[in-house]
C-alpha cells in the first residue's frame, strides 16, 4: 500500500475494547493506522484529543492513498459501465482526494481528519465514512463537495493545511535555535 501514497508534507489505534469498533479509543499504535481510506476507524472513535491530533499529523504527513492503477474495477450506473479515473488524482483534487482500493471509493481526507470540528452528524459521509462512487456524476460531484470558500470542506482543508504549516514552522523555529546557539559556541 506505500507505493500508492501521494506524499502530502507530515494508526489502526489499538483499544482495550476487545475489538469494539464502536468504543471511543484510548491508546494509539501509529504503525497500525490504515492507509487505505475505506479501512479507517473514523476520527470521532479517538476521544483523547492528543491521540486525535497525533492521527491527524500522521495522516497529513504520510499523504493520500492515490493509486495509479491501469484500471480501476468497473461498475454498471444505468446501462452504462463506469469506473474511477485516475486524472481525478490531478489538478483541483490532487490535495484532498484519495481512494480506497478495498472499496472502490473516494473519500476527502481533509474532511475525514476535521469534519466533526464543524459538524456533528451523519448527513455528507460519503467522502469520510461510507465513501463516494457514483463515477457517472464523479466531477460535478467532486465540485458540490469542495462548494464555496466557507463551505465545511474548505474550513476542513484549511485546518489541515494550518496543522501541516504549523509543524513545519515548529521545525523551522527549532532549526533556526539550534543554528544560533552552534554559532555561540
Amino acid at each position: 500500500m506505500e507505493k500508492f501514497l501521494a506524499k502530502f508534507n507530515h494508526s489502526q489505534a489499538s483499544s482495550s475494547t476487545n475489538g469494539n469498533p464502536s468504543s471511543l479509543i484510548n491508546d494509539l499504535n501509529l504503525d497500525s493506522l490504515e492507509a487505505d481510506p475505506g479501512k479507517r476507524v473514523p476520527i470521532a472513535h479517538y476521544n483523547n484529543p492528543r491521540i486525535k491530533d497525533e492521527v491527524r499529523k500522521h495522516y497529513i504527513q504520510k499523504g493520500l492513498c492515490q493509486p495509479k492503477m491501469d484500471s480501476y474495477p468497473p461498475t454498471k450506473i444505468g446501462k452504462r459501465v463506469r469506473q474511477f479515473c485516475k486524472i481525478w488524482f490531478e489538478g483541483s483534487y490532487s490535495k484532498w482526494l484519495g481512494y480506497s482500493v478495498e472499496k472502490d471509493s473516494v473519500y476527502c481526507l481533509c474532511c475525514y481528519l476535521f469534519k466533526d470540528d464543524f459538524f456533528h452528524g451523519s448527513t455528507s459521509e460519503f467522502y469520510t465514512k461510507t465513501g463516494f462512487r457514483s463515477w457517472n456524476r464523479a466531477l460535478e460531484r467532486f465540485r458540490k463537495h469542495v462548494g464555496d470558500v466557507n463551505s465545511i470542506h474548505n474550513k476542513c482543508f484549511n485546518k489541515m493545511l494550518d496543522l501541516s504549516n504549523h509543524h513545519q514552522s515548529i521545525q523551522v523555529v527549532i532549526d533556526k535555535h539550534s543554528q544560533k546557539v552552534n554559532h555561540r559556541a
